[in-house]
């Protein structure tokens, strides 16, 4: 796959809107146009989106921040959705998990050039052994830029999906999905070998997380990734840290026809997903990760934007299910500028901008629409003086 048609995957895909609402001029009310904007998204796909969410943080907005709401929290239509419920991220969680690998690599606790088999359990490694892992030669940034060959338990078997769909309220382990690695699938190569998108992989990085943390994978993203100084008030780890008081109700999950939200958290947990956030939030994570709030040494940002080296056998663009993937980030390419987001199953999405500092998350009670995100950092775009 190409990068144009990476770009034109993630950014044209699925429920598209109508072309009603024009960003092509800087003569425009931006918060109208942004309000407009989230009313053609719902509007112009028939009801196959009931509701969406969308916040923005750039300097060319009045106050330098918009957040608006429109539709329902969920298929029945029965509560309207509002800017601030908050909702399960899914593996957007992974850019976190991410940043708290690389601030211990900046700590010295680890090096990313580290194995995998060094930091995890023996009963891990061991599981991982049965089906020809050699954890000695499977590296922490193996897992961090889906290069380890681990099978993915979660998206590429749909024995996962099935077992969770029967039994909701089954509270996983990770040493279960490990298992169900091993169980449903073999190696889809060797370290460093391709690209292949793997929860399992994330899930050891939660696992080394927690080896600082006494077993506390909650507070160990909360003190690395300094929850309290960014001010991600509404961020939190589901089931295994208290929610903050007074939220709404989350907005509701789908996968499929199937109504997820009462599924136990368990089932995306362990460092591929497991957070729940709001757009504010995620957009104002985004934003303090790319002006240097986070990591406390420069050369780590350029790190997690690095991109990795395959194998010589390997033609990325002859994979289509490649994506640029980086380090918990894929690079894209919005308006010649480069651009680096995530997206969750259920429907969350985020990105940053470095050249426009644009920091765009939206939230969609069901599906997405990535046409949104690319019309509202157009619109912001084009609000700007030449000499900005």
């Amino acid at each position: 796959m190409t990068r144009l048609s990476v770009f034109l995957f993630f950014f044209l895909s699925l429920a598209a809107c109508r072309d009603n609402v024009d960003v092509s001029t800087s003569e425009v009310d931006i918060e109208t146009t942004l309000e407009l904007l989230l009313n053609e998204c719902v509007d112009g796909t028939y009801g196959s989106i009931p509701g969406v969410t969308l916040s923005v943080l750039s300097p060319s907005l009045p106050n330098g921040s918009w957040t608006g709401s429109v539709g329902y929290d969920s298929r029945e239509k029965e509560d309207e959705l509002s800017r601030d419920q908050p909702f399960r991220i899914a593996s957007v969680t992974k850019t976190f998990v991410a940043m708290s690998i690389l601030r211990l690599h900046e700590m010295d606790s680890i090096s990313i050039d580290d194995p995998v088999g060094k930091f995890i359990s023996k009963e891990h490694i061991d599981i991982l052994k049965e089906d020809g892992y050699d954890v000695n030669e499977i590296l922490i940034r193996h897992c961090l830029n889906h290069t380890s060959g681990l099978f993915d338990y979660a998206a590429n078997h749909d024995a996962y999906i099935d077992a969770c769909s029967k039994d909701p309220k089954h509270r996983w382990t990770r040493t279960e999905q490990l298992e169900g690695a091993i169980k449903w699938g073999d190696k889809v190569g060797a370290p460093g070998e391709l690209y292949r998108y793997s929860d399992t992989g994330y899930i050891l990085l939660g696992e080394i997380i927690e080896l600082f943390y006494n077993g506390d994978l909650a507070k160990g993203l909360r003190e690395l990734l300094r929850f309290d100084r960014l001010g991600l008030n509404d961020t939190w780890l589901e089931s295994l840290e208290p929610a903050p008081q007074n939220l709404p109700d989350p907005v509701h999950r789908y996968l499929g026809r199937l109504d997820a939200t009462e599924f136990d958290a368990s089932v995306d947990l362990y460092g591929g997903g497991g957070l729940m956030s709001t757009c504010q939030d995620l957009s104002r994570f985004m934003k303090a990760l790319f002006n240097h709030e986070v990591f406390d040494k420069e050369g780590t940002l350029e790190l997690m934007k690095t991109k990795p080296d395959y194998f010589e056998s390997y033609n990325p663009s002859e994979d289509r299910r490649y994506k640029d993937y980086r380090y918990g980030l894929w690079q894209v390419s919005v308006y010649g500028e480069e651009g680096y987001m995530h997206g969750g199953l259920w429907g969350t999405h985020m990105i940053h901008v470095p050249a426009l500092d644009i920091s765009v998350t939206a939230n969609f009670t069901v599906g997405r629409n990535d046409r949104l995100l690319k019309k509202a950092i157009l619109a912001i775009k084009n609000t700007e003086k030449p000499n900005q």
